[in-house]
């Protein structure tokens, strides 16, 4: 054993051709098992794990021998440390799950009484396999659901969290879910376990509200679950989890009733919690497979924006906008409940990457939807170009809250065993190939009948319009487990985070801005992204390929295009977003929070888009707008040079960059974004030559 942890210690160094390039070697197999069981465990699962990232002849044989030496580890922190490190090799998970998985359930009753840490630690590992698909389920469901009627506190602890993990997966199976209930039921009897499982008790009846079809059904469930809130609340110091989650029931709840004080007051209660929940996670220790996402404070912080704005004009809300308010719980609550079980699992077949809270809900969300679009058109209306005329948008505002109130009339109806109108055949077909040709975003979003229904009698002009502002408000709604979004978004808030000047209101609104600022860049890195939408024009697309002597485009067709995208998506309604007098050379959109205003400056670059030379030529303007607010603004770049061999990757286009002027103290930070203009389609670029440049360079504008 300890030849070979001498092995270990120079594994990395020498690579390939070191000691663990001999894995197949009797003499090494003989003793991985020994180290398996030893505090070096973790030392050798990450040898082995790169040996097997590398193809190191025999690491099948030598992993395998690791894995059944786990059964005899006896400490919990080496367990969790060597489960780790083999769950965050794709490798290991797809030539050994299954092996892990009974390795780490064999013999679990007895070691529960002797060793219930190491327990708890190999039951975490096979609910991690088993929610991430790589195994079948069954075994740990039983295991979840046998619980001995004297059990050690030490597992007892563990459990809620697994089977909150586990009803979440398969929350839309009845017969796995009643099983886990009733565990949790026992679990509030014990009392080690007994905060945590009224905790994942709580979500069971917020779920339960998130799946409900009718509004007495969300009121019930809510009600419920907001009272077990407050009681984890109550029950044990310094869960501002259950703090926030109870504020989101109470103000959903006062939505419904039309209750504005009460309404302002459970946003503000929510406020407070995410402040506090935010500053106390910083400095705790959470499984790194189930610690939220740093998208998850935005989804809440997203939500509070939307109570906040609806007390304010809550005489005006009508059925669907509480629909839409408990969408934005649902997304907060897929966020903060999405786990990565397999870490370094990536687009691997028959593997969830991420796995999210199962949670369908046609209602919520056709009504989210109707709302959204509601909000859309209703903000494109106050631009000072309006994409739509004022009679369209009227009617179509009409309309959106005719099939508000239709879906929910019809569903209410179909429970009380009556025919509805959606029930009954219409003589009238819609022409659906004119809207599948004009308006494709607009029937995938709402279905035939009802974009037929919306749509009636509007011009071909208008209708693409429309399903521009469709595409939009969908593409800016917030997404889980994007390969290329999520890691940039997580890496630029991190970095920002090191700024003392990154906290509280800052972080939650910058980080708002910011999630929408990446997934425009996104769309716009999409050729086949409707751009001109909004515009009626597809020549108005800012991103095509310039023929020679065309006009270049200007600052403005970018302003235009990220303006509305703010005003229409979804911030649309929320905050305040200005798109500035360009006369004076300047192209800005103020997007303002209350007291707190960033300033994204536009500007476009003809010759040269590295980042020396855009922050030698524009950074210092971009940095100034924060020298009377928070020193946090943005700058985005419309790349005009020729692209004869292709554009960088979105996550390459994207950067966080300082400037501090002579005698200040303070740093600015800038989040800078190129968005590619000049561009040749896939199918141009495999006719050129790479040895010639064929873009030809346009005139001056």
């Amino acid at each position: 054993m300890t030849d070979l942890a001498d092995q270990l210690a120079a594994a990395a160094a020498h690579g390939p051709t070191g000691p663990l390039a001999r894995l197949a070697d009797e003499s090494v197999l003989a003793d991985i098992a020994e180290v398996a069981a030893g505090p070096l465990a973790p030392v050798l699962a990450q040898a082995l794990t790169d040996a097997a990232g590398r193809g190191a002849a025999g690491w099948r044989m030598a992993l395998a021998e690791f894995i059944g030496g786990l059964t005899a580890q006896q400490s919990l922190l080496a367990l969790a440390s060597s489960v780790d490190e083999l769950l965050a090799s794709p490798a290991a998970v797809g030539a050994h799950a299954a092996r892990l998985h009974d390795v780490l359930l064999r013999d679990l009753a007895p070691l529960i009484e002797s060793n219930p840490s190491v327990a708890a630690g190999r039951l975490e590992g096979a609910v991690r396999l088993a929610v991430a698909d790589a195994v079948a389920p069954f075994t740990v469901l039983g295991q979840l659901t046998t619980l001995a009627q004297h059990t050690a506190e030490e597992f007892t602890e563990q459990l809620p969290r697994l089977v909150g993990a586990a009803m979440d997966r398969w929350a839309s199976e009845a017969t796995v879910i009643v099983p886990l209930r009733d565990t949790l039921d026992r679990l509030c009897h014990a009392e080690a376990a007994s905060v945590d499982a009224a905790f994942e008790l709580a979500c069971h009846h917020l779920r339960s509200a998130l799946t409900a079809t009718t509004m007495p059904a969300v009121v019930d469930s809510l009600t419920a679950a907001r009272s077990r809130f407050a009681t984890v609340d109550a029950a044990e110091e310094a869960r501002h989890d259950a703090k926030a989650y109870a504020a989101a029931c109470d103000a959903i709840l006062a939505f419904a009733a039309q209750d504005q004080a009460r309404l302002a007051d459970a946003a503000d209660r929510l406020t407070t919690a995410l402040d506090q929940r935010s500053a106390w996670l910083s400095g705790l220790h959470q499984p790194s497979w189930l610690r939220p996402r740093r998208a998850a404070e935005l989804a809440w912080r997203r939500l509070v924006l939307l109570l906040q704005a609806a007390s304010i004009r809550i005489s005006e809300t009508i059925w669907m906008d509480v629909w839409e308010a408990l969408g934005a719980v649902l997304e907060a609550y897929t966020q903060a409940r999405t786990s990565q079980p397999l870490p370094g699992v990536r687009a691997t077949p028959g593997l969830a990457v991420v796995v999210e809270p199962t949670i369908e809900n046609a209602i919520l969300r056709q009504q989210s939807l109707l709302a959204a679009l509601r909000r859309s058109v209703t903000e494109a209306s106050k631009m000072d170009t309006p994409p739509l005329d004022a009679s369209t948008a009227e009617l179509l505002l009409t309309r959106i809250e005719a099939a508000a109130a239709n879906h929910r009339d019809s569903r209410t109806q179909r429970l009380r065993g009556t025919p509805g109108e959606d029930d009954d055949e219409d003589p009238h077909q819609p022409d659906v190939r004119r809207l599948h040709r004009l308006a494709p975003a607009l029937v995938r979003t709402f279905g035939e009948r009802q974009a037929a229904n919306l749509t009636a009698g509007i011009s071909d002009d208008d209708l693409n319009v429309l399903d521009g502002v469709v595409y939009h408000s969908d593409l800016a709604r917030s997404r889980t487990a994007h390969p290329v979004l999520d890691p940039l978004l997580d890496g630029l808030l991190g970095q920002l985070a090191e700024s003392p000047q990154f906290t509280s209101q800052v972080r939650a609104t910058f980080g708002l801005l910011l999630e929408q600022t990446l997934r425009f860049l996104f769309s716009r890195a999409d050729l086949t992204t409707k751009t001109w939408g909004l515009h009626r024009q597809k020549d108005h697309d800012y991103r095509r390929l310039l023929k020679k002597g065309e006009r270049r485009p200007l600052e403005e067709d970018l302003q235009q295009d990220y303006y509305q995208w703010l005003a229409t998506g979804q911030l649309g309604g929320l905050v305040t977003v200005e798109a500035t007098d360009i006369a004076m050379g300047r192209a800005d959109v103020i997007t303002t929070f209350g007291a707190i205003r960033y300033v994204t400056e536009i500007k476009r670059e003809l010759t040269n888009v590295s980042r020396a030379n855009l922050a030698a030529k524009y950074l210092r303007q971009a940095a100034e707008y924060g020298g009377t607010n928070v020193p946090f603004g943005q700058l985005l770049v419309l790349d005009l040079t020729p692209h004869p061999e292709g554009t960088p990757r979105i996550d390459e286009s994207v950067w966080l960059t300082h400037h501090r002027p002579p005698g200040a103290t303070t740093d600015r930070a800038v989040i800078v974004g190129v968005v590619a203009g000049n561009r040749p389609t896939p199918h141009d670029l495999s006719k050129r030559s790479p040895t010639r440049r064929t873009t030809p360079r346009p005139t001056s504008s």
